[in-house]
């Protein structure tokens, strides 16, 4: 997937195998969450059993609405409004 500084993107929503929803703490729920894509690259990521050092995923920094900074791995977003510059 293609994705460019200034698109719209969504996080992924909820499935079964993510922490329970009330487990996570209501300021880190990111499910569905959508925000303009301001940085793209690579990032670490644990894995669920959260013991590992993580691997490097492609990655990106979207911003909301709220000012709020987001990181994601690219595999979890969708791009809702693609920029047209890009």
């Amino acid at each position: 997937m293609k994705v460019s500084l200034g698109d719209i993107v969504k996080y992924r929503d909820w499935k079964p195998g993510d922490p329970e929803i009330e487990s996570i703490p209501v300021d880190s729920r990111g499910w569905g969450n959508v925000g303009l894509v301001i940085s793209v690259g690579v990032d670490t990521f644990r894995s669920k059993r959260q013991f590992d050092l993580g691997v490097l995923e492609e990655s990106v920094d979207y911003i909301d609405n709220n000012g709020d900074i987001y990181t994601a791995r690219l595999k979890d977003v969708e791009v809702l409004i693609p920029n047209e510059k890009g």
